[in-house]
């Protein structure tokens, strides 16, 4: 018998360490809601199953497959979704800077292209922990402050 779609959200939601609580702040829904879908009292619209496949970094045709997600609705679904969230990028970005730094070191730009990227993440980046309330966030903030200090000390 196929796995149930409230049971799998479950078990990715359990994978990633997060309560019901901390899941419907993500999809902006209740709490309840999230607890119905896990006991399959309610079936996730397409909304939901996207920014949950989202959230678990998979496509939404992978979150529904092999499970009992009626065919009709995951026909509907999109082939893909966005699966990062804004600090995420933003990091990704940064490494790149860093990296465009580091060809630059030694050439007359050098200084002044430090200079402008160090202000540019500065002002880009969260200033404090205490504004992210998820912990994988909180780890890319503090990687993303250890590459600023890299900028600084360059």
């Amino acid at each position: 018998m196929a796995e149930t779609i409230g049971k799998r959200i479950a078990y990715l939601r359990q994978q990633h360490g997060w309560t019901q609580q901390a899941l419907a702040a993500r999809l902006a829904i209740s709490r309840v809601a999230v607890s119905h879908i896990e006991m399959d009292l309610t079936i996730p619209g397409e909304r939901t199953l996207t920014l949950l496949a989202g959230l678990f970094k998979l496509t939404p045709h992978e979150l529904v497959g092999e499970t009992t997600y009626p065919k009709a609705k995951a026909e509907r679904l999109p082939e893909v979704t966005c699966c990062y969230t804004t600090l995420e990028l933003d990091l990704a970005v940064l490494h790149n800077d860093l990296e465009w730094l580091s060809r630059l070191e030694g050439t007359p730009q050098w200084d002044q292209a430090a200079r402008q990227t160090r202000e540019k993440w500065q002002a880009r980046l969260p200033r404090s922990p205490l504004d992210i309330t998820d912990d994988r966030e909180r780890e890319l903030w503090a990687s993303a402050q250890q590459a600023l200090e890299t900028i600084k000390s360059l």
